[in-house]
C-alpha cells in the first residue's frame, strides 16, 4: 500500500474546515461524520483507495483536534468511569507498539492505519459530550445513526444486486455475492429498532417498523448463519425486559412477517424461493460439519493456531500492529501471509500483547456491566421512553458482540471500532439518565 501524498494537502484542508464547524457547530461536524459511514466503512477490497484515504484521514484529524480542543478548554474532564479510563489508556498505551512493529518489519504506515482504528472508539467522547445534553440531542443522534444504517443497508443491498449481475451463472452462486462486512450493524440496528419500537408515538413506530425492515433485509442478504441465529438470541433478551403484552405482539408480528415473506416471495417467484430455503438449510447444515465441510470454521482453527504460536513468542508486547504471520488457507489450497486473524481475541493480543489486550478487554466489560445495570433501572421507569428502549437493545446486543469479536476480528476493523463508539455513548447516556433520576428521588426523599 502506498501513499499518495499528493492528498495530504486536501486532506489538511478538508480537516480545517471541518475543525472550523466542529467548534461552531459541533453537532453538524458529527452529523456529516456520521451520515458519511457507507463510504468510510466499506472496504474496496484493493488495498486504501483514494477516497478511503481522504475520509479517514478527515475521521482521524478531526478527532485529534476535538480532543485536543477539549482537553484544552475548560470545561468538566472527559474520563467519568473506570472504563472510560481503560479506553483511553489503551489507545495511548498503543502507541508504543510501534517500536515492536518496527523492529517485526511492519511498514509504519501500515502501523499507522490500524492505530487509528483503535482512535475510531474514541468518538465515543464527542458523541456523549454533544448528543447526551438533553433528550432533543439524544433523539436526533438516534435519528442520524438510523438514517446511517438505512444508507449502509441500502449500500449493501446494492452491491449485492451488482455482484449477482456480474458473478450469477448458477442459481447456487447466489452466496458469492454476499457481503459480510457490514452484518453486526445490521444486527445492532435490529436490537435498538425492535426495543424501540414500543418506545415511540405512532408516526414514530411506522418509521421504526420501516427501518426494521430494511435493516433485516440487509442482515439477510449477508447469509451470516451467526447473526440470524443471534436475532432470536438477542430478541429473547429484550422480551425478559418487555412486558407480557409487549411480548405477545413481538412473537404474532414476527411469525406474520415471516409467514407473509414466504408466501409472497413463493407467489412471486416459486422456483427462486425454493432455491433460497435450500441456501439457507445448506448454511446452516455446514455449520456441523467442522472437517471437510465447513472451511470457513477450519481456516479459522488453522489460522488461529497459527497466531497462538506467535502469541507464545511474544506474550508481552505482541508482535506490532499489521503483524503478518504464515497460515494454510483450506479454501484456496494454499500457505499465505496474512494479518488478520478471525478470532479476535487472539489476534489483538497476537499484536498487541497481553497487557494491552485485557485493558481493552475490561473496558469492554465495564461498559457491558453498566450497560445491565441500566437496563435493570430502567426497566420499571418511563421517565425517557426512547433511552429505556435504546438502554434494552444496547444490552441485547453485548452477546452478539462478544460472538462477533470471536467470529470475524472486530479490533482491527473499521466498522467494529465505530460500533463499539456507538454502544459506548448510549451506555454512557442512558447511565447517566439513571444517575439524574436517582438523585431525583434522593431530593424528593430529602424534601
Amino acid at each position: 500500500m502506498q501513499f499518495e501524498w499528493s492528498l495530504l494537502f486536501p486532506i489538511i484542508c478538508c480537516g480545517l474546515v471541518l475543525a472550523a464547524v466542529m467548534v461552531r457547530f459541533p453537532k453538524v461536524w458529527l452529523g456529516i461524520l456520521l451520515l458519511g459511514l457507507p463510504l468510510f466503512l466499506t472496504d474496496t477490497g484493493k488495498d486504501i483507495s483514494v477516497t478511503e484515504t481522504i475520509s479517514g484521514g478527515l475521521y482521524t484529524i478531526s478527532l485529534f483536534m476535538w480532543l485536543v480542543w477539549r482537553i484544552g478548554s475548560n470545561k468538566p474532564g472527559l474520563i467519568r468511569s473506570w472504563p472510560d479510563f481503560l479506553l483511553v489508556l489503551f489507545v495511548v498505551l498503543a502507541i508504543g507498539n510501534v517500536a515492536i512493529a518496527k523492529f517485526n518489519g511492519t511498514a509504519l504506515l501500515g502501523w499507522g492505519v490500524d492505530w487509528s482504528y483503535f482512535m475510531l472508539m474514541l468518538y465515543y467522547f464527542p458523541l456523549r459530550e454533544e448528543f447526551g445534553k438533553d433528550e432533543r440531542s439524544f433523539s436526533q443522534f438516534i435519528a442520524l445513526c438510523g438514517s446511517s444504517a438505512v444508507l449502509m443497508s441500502v449500500y449493501s443491498a446494492y452491491n449485492f444486486k451488482n455482484r449477482m449481475a456480474e458473478n450469477m451463472v448458477y442459481a447456487y452462486q447466489i452466496t458469492a455475492s454476499r457481503s459480510a462486512l457490514l452484518g453486526p450493524i445490521f444486527l445492532l440496528a435490529i436490537c435498538v429498532g425492535i426495543a424501540v419500537v414500543f418506545h415511540t408515538n405512532i408516526k414514530g413506530k411506522i418509521l421504526t417498523f420501516a427501518f426494521l425492515l430494511i435493516n433485516i433485509g440487509a442482515l439477510i442478504i449477508t447469509f451470516t448463519r451467526t447473526l440470524w441465529v443471534f436475532v432470536f438470541v438477542c430478541l429473547f433478551i429484550i422480551m425478559l425486559f418487555l412486558r407480557v403484552r409487549q411480548n405477545v405482539s413481538i412473537i404474532v408480528s414476527s411469525i406474520a412477517l415471516v409467514g407473509t415473506t414466504v408466501v409472497l416471495f413463493y407467489s412471486f417467484n416459486p422456483k427462486l424461493a425454493e432455491i433460497a430455503v435450500r441456501l439457507v438449510q445448506k448454511r446452516f447444515a455446514s455449520s456441523t460439519q467442522l472437517s471437510g465441510g465447513d472451511h470457513s470454521f477450519e481456516t479459522r482453527l488453522i489460522e488461529v493456531n497459527n497466531a497462538w504460536k506467535k502469541v507464545k513468542q511474544y506474550p508481552l508486547g505482541g508482535s506490532g500492529l499489521r503483524a503478518r504471520f504464515v497460515t494454510w488457507q483450506p479454501i484456496e489450497g494454499w500457505h499465505n501471509t496474512v494479518a488478520f486473524v478471525h478470532i479476535g481475541y487472539v489476534g489483538l493480543i497476537h499484536k498487541v500483547g497481553f497487557p494491552l489486550a485485557i485493558i481493552l478487554f475490561s473496558a469492554l466489560i465495564g461498559f457491558t456491566i453498566q450497560s445491565l445495570k441500566n437496563a435493570i433501572a430502567l426497566r420499571s421507569r418511563w421517565t425517557s421512553p426512547l433511552k429505556r428502549g435504546v438502554a434494552f437493545g444496547v444490552l441485547a446486543f453485548f452477546p452478539a458482540l462478544y460472538v462477533n469479536i470471536f467470529m470475524a476480528g472486530i479490533f482491527d476493523q473499521r466498522y467494529g471500532n465505530i460500533m463499539m463508539a456507538f454502544l459506548f455513548t448510549c451506555v454512557a447516556i442512558c447511565g447517566q439518565h439513571v444517575k439524574d433520576l436517582r438523585r431525583i428521588d434522593m431530593e424528593s426523599a430529602e424534601a
